[in-house]
């Protein structure tokens, strides 16, 4: 009986957030619903705003690009090496609530962006 109420709870819980991102138009973590980015915030980077990449370990990721995430955080120092994108360096993005990994942070001489794992956001 308890699994059953809290599958019930979580259906809730996952109803209440896809509600109230579709009502304050946000873009909240999968894994413990903090804010991290808004929808105005996507834009294109090489021509579009979703790509797909391999890591040299063969782990395929759907990104979003988006030019700022204030709930996404840097938590590694950065590098040049394997960058999805040609002059630009990333670090690993955290989410700033509950450090789930949600993407890459990378920069340039003159620019920034947010590459985030859309499997690990909810969208309004």
């Amino acid at each position: 009986m308890d699994v059953v109420c809290k599958q019930y709870s979580d259906l809730l819980t996952d109803k209440k957030v896809e509600a109230m991102s579709k009502e304050e138009e946000i873009i909240v973590c999968a894994f413990c619903n903090h804010h991290i980015t808004e929808p105005s915030k996507q834009i294109n980077v090489n021509n579009s705003s979703h790509h797909v990449f391999a890591n040299p370990h063969g782990l395929i990721f759907e990104i979003g690009c988006f030019s700022d995430a204030k709930g996404c955080v840097a938590c590694s120092i950065a590098s040049c090496e394997f960058s999805w994108f040609l002059g630009f360096s990333w670090k690993i993005g955290a989410c700033n609530e509950c450090s789930t990994h949600l993407g890459w942070i990378f920069s340039s001489e003159s620019d920034r962006f947010y590459g985030l794992i859309l499997e690990k956001l909810i969208f309004p």
